[in-house]
């Protein structure tokens, strides 16, 4: 069976487990409860201003829609990259080992999360300086892990690519490495003359760095060798020279902000949810994934989630929480969540760093370099040093705050 025939079983499998989740999730949301009438809810006041006060964050008894203005801080031209120590990391704030590898063009991977068996064989993913999860389709997520200062032997499994792909890949100035794609995105990407260069897919004269590994009896069996990419690149005449990105802004300080968090909760579905513990020792965010399906939270059960290629738990520095558009270019998109996660200008972002909270947003103001973290006034909120995972969820979400923990719940409201 092809893996085109066996999405498409799975889907039909998976419509009437979706359905009864969805009578679930409006019991839920909505607090329907038999032999009432369903009412409508008024999502709160949106803030007056152009910006809300921070943090917005507070303890809530029941869910509430996420604080996010439709006045966000309008992008404006920044500054060209001013020029940075040769051996500093953009990306991290950190010193590589290797100054190598700063004179290249980053890699952005895609790598799958699903089927939940594949951790059991996912590489790479704690030597990416930067990470974004997002949705994908049937309440599952995937990564798009970004190379730069470190390389991974071996990342993946590689999986197929989506719109918000290119956004990452342009933000950096990555390659984009991934594996097939449904036709609407593969037309995109094979539409844009300037993208093309960029996109490294699997064919006969590029394994390696690019290779199925065949005693994985599954399609989801592709790895790179990320470091391979580059001297693949090389070879065959592509330049290798440090590209002009921005700092992020990094602390190692901890911010002077009130709030208090040490758990992160994310939940996209019953199939995909995870949380993040800050660790005050270690002053970093470990990583704990799903280890099988739950219909309702209270049914959650959570494992630790591994990088086999370096046999630790995934971790980060920093986790910030991206609150991104979601569209649909028409119905049939809609019908199979063929979203076009749209990561242009500016929305509402919530940091977590050093154990605390904050409440901002990301800016994109340059289309070829990564997004800014900004205050309510536009200063520039700083990261600490190492890796971020930019976890992205869309406006309708939902946002619980409980003490110390704060919760955020994907969901996709109905058709209008």
């Amino acid at each position: 069976m092809t893996p085109r025939a066996l999405k498409t079983l799975l889907i039909l499998i998976w419509s009437g487990v979706l359905l009864a989740a969805a009578a679930v999730i409006g019991l839920y949301f909505f607090q329907i409860r038999p032999g009432e009438t369903p009412s409508p809810v008024s999502p709160p006041p949106l803030p007056t201003a152009a910006f809300s006060p921070v943090p917005t964050l507070r303890a809530t008894a029941s869910p509430t829609a996420l604080p996010v203005s439709q006045e966000t801080p309008s992008p404006s031209p920044s500054p060209s990259p001013s020029p940075f120590p040769a051996a500093l990391n953009p990306l991290t704030g950190l010193l590589v080992s290797d100054i190598s590898r700063l004179e290249r063009n980053p890699l952005s991977v895609k790598i799958t999360n699903f089927p939940r068996g594949v951790r059991g064989y996912q590489f790479g993913t704690t030597r990416a300086d930067v990470v974004y999860e997002y949705y994908i389709e049937d309440g599952l997520t995937r990564f798009i892990a970004v190379f730069y200062g470190q390389d991974a032997e071996r990342a993946g499994p590689v999986r197929s690519g989506r719109y918000f792909d290119e956004h990452v890949a342009r933000m950096y100035q990555a390659y984009l490495v991934f594996v097939n794609a449904d036709e609407r995105v593969e037309a995109h990407f094979l539409g844009q003359a300037d993208f093309l260069p960029f996109l490294f897919l699997p064919r006969e004269d590029n394994c390696p760095p690019l290779c199925r590994n065949n005693s994985i009896k599954d399609y989801n069996n592709f790895f790179v060798d990320t470091a391979g990419v580059t001297a693949y690149q090389a070879k065959t005449g592509h330049k290798t020279e440090r590209v002009p990105l921005r700092f992020s802004l990094f602390d190692p300080n901890p911010p002077d902000a009130p709030l208090e968090v040490s758990r992160i909760s994310l939940r996209y579905s019953l199939y995909s949810y995870h949380r993040w513990t800050y660790d005050p020792l270690t002053h970093r965010y470990w990583r704990e994934s799903d280890a099988k399906d739950a219909p309702a939270v209270s049914s959650e059960v959570y494992t630790p989630h591994m990088d086999w290629l370096t046999q630790e738990q995934i971790s980060a520095a920093n986790v910030v929480v991206l609150i991104v558009p979601h569209n649909f270019n028409n119905d049939y998109d809609r019908a199979d969540q063929v979203f076009n996660i749209s990561l242009q200008d500016s929305g509402r972002a919530y940091i977590f760093r050093e154990g605390k909270a904050q409440v901002g947003y990301w800016v994109r103001d340059l289309i070829n370099q990564p997004i800014l973290l900004k205050d309510e006034v536009g200063n520039l909120l700083p990261l600490s040093p190492g890796n971020t995972f930019y976890l992205v969820l869309n406006p309708e979400s939902v946002l619980q705050q409980t003490s110390g923990e704060v919760r955020f719940t994907f969901f996709i409201p109905p058709r209008k």
